[in-house]
This record gives structure tokens, C-alpha cells and sequence, in this order.
């Protein structure tokens, strides 16, 4: 899990990122059935464009269109999240049995900032 950090301490990149760190944005986003859906269907309908590639999800959060990808096909997703829901979607891919070495997918978490 992340550092808290003091709010006299944080910077603007620093509230952006943990906008994203909150549940209640990525729920939205996944109770958002058509969008989700057409994700989802768009990857899967076309397996032959994920086939054997190399995925990178930038601004994973949650992980769902990493796991999208990695079961159209991917040989590896990467994804990268700068904000500490990183921390949940590990889990969450694990959860899924997304986390083997076929497959790949990791998530560079909230403690990279390159």
C-alpha cells in the first residue's frame, strides 16, 4: 500500500493522481455498462488484432481493459497506473488468474513517477 502523504506535502500531480485513487470514479466508470461493453466486445470481436501482441494500458486503473486484452489474446499487457488504485487491481488480476507468466499482466503502481 502507498505512503499518505501530508496535504502540505502534495502537489498538484499529487491530487491529480489520487482523484484516481477512489473508488467511486472507477465504479462509475464500470457500472457504465455500455462502455464497458463496447470495450469489452470490441476487443474480443476482434481477437486477431490482440493475438500474440504486446499491450500497453496507460491509465490501467482497475485493470479491466488490461484483462480485456490478455483474454482477447495479449501475449503481455502491461499496464500503468500512477495513482494507488494500482494497489486493488494487482489484486484483481490475481483474483482472475490474469497474473501467469503467459499472460503477463502487470500494473507499474502509483510508486513509479518516471
Amino acid at each position: 500500500m502507498s505512503k499518505l502523504l501530508n496535504p502540505e506535502e502534495m502537489t498538484s500531480r499529487d491530487y491529480y493522481f489520487d482523484s484516481y485513487a477512489h473508488f467511486g470514479i472507477h465504479e462509475e466508470m464500470l457500472k457504465d455498462e455500455v462502455r464497458t461493453l463496447t470495450y469489452r466486445n470490441s476487443m474480443y470481436h476482434n481477437k486477431h488484432v490482440f493475438k500474440d501482441k504486446v499491450v500497453l494500458d496507460v491509465g490501467s486503473g482497475t485493470g479491466i481493459l488490461s484483462m480485456f486484452a490478455a483474454k482477447a489474446g495479449a501475449k503481455k499487457v502491461f499496464g500503468i497506473e500512477c495513482s494507488s488504485i494500482s494497489d486493488y487491481s494487482e489484486k484483481i488480476i490475481k483474483a482472475n488468474h490474469l497474473d501467469n507468466s503467459k499472460t503477463y499482466l502487470r500494473v507499474f503502481s502509483h510508486g513509479w513517477r518516471g
